[in-house]
């Protein structure tokens, strides 16, 4: 589901021949099944989704574990390509994940609470510093 979508910007930082990146961001929420995949689970709209009922869904092996998401398209119109920017960030830990012994289980803590910056500071840092060294590296450049 997506939760914001940035529209679309150029990114005047990232240009090859006079020719800006164009970027689009969005941010959204998705479940992510770990675990064998089995008949209890169906893939449905970019995402596995659990056919047991909700109190078995953090049970077993077969666990949807909800996250934020944040996608950045950035594209390189002169070189005829693409790159994809992704960052995924917790909103619940399961009280069985591997996770929990380290962080806890239950609601993520916000990263600025633990002292580390937040992962939508992070994505836009990501995206915004993103350069191309050797543009050598895309067979379109000549």
């Amino acid at each position: 589901m997506v939760l914001e979508h940035s529209g679309v910007f150029q990114a005047d930082g990232l240009q090859y021949r006079n020719t800006p990146a164009v970027v689009t961001t969005a941010t959204g929420k998705m479940g992510i099944s770990k675990g064998r995949q089995g008949r209890k689970h169906k893939y449905c709209e970019g995402k596995f989704v659990s056919l047991l009922p909700s109190a078995a869904i953090f049970g077993g092996a077969n666990r949807v574990r909800p996250r934020r998401v944040y996608l950045a398209n950035l594209r390189l119109e002169e070189v005829g390509t693409d790159v994809l920017i992704t960052a995924y960030e917790p909103m619940l830990i399961n009280p069985l994940s591997e996770s929990a012994s380290t962080v806890g289980a239950g609601l993520a803590v916000p990263a600025a609470q633990s002292g580390c910056m937040p992962m939508a500071e992070v994505f836009k840092l990501a995206v915004s510093s993103f350069k191309v060294n050797d543009w050598s590296l895309f067979d379109a450049v000549a």
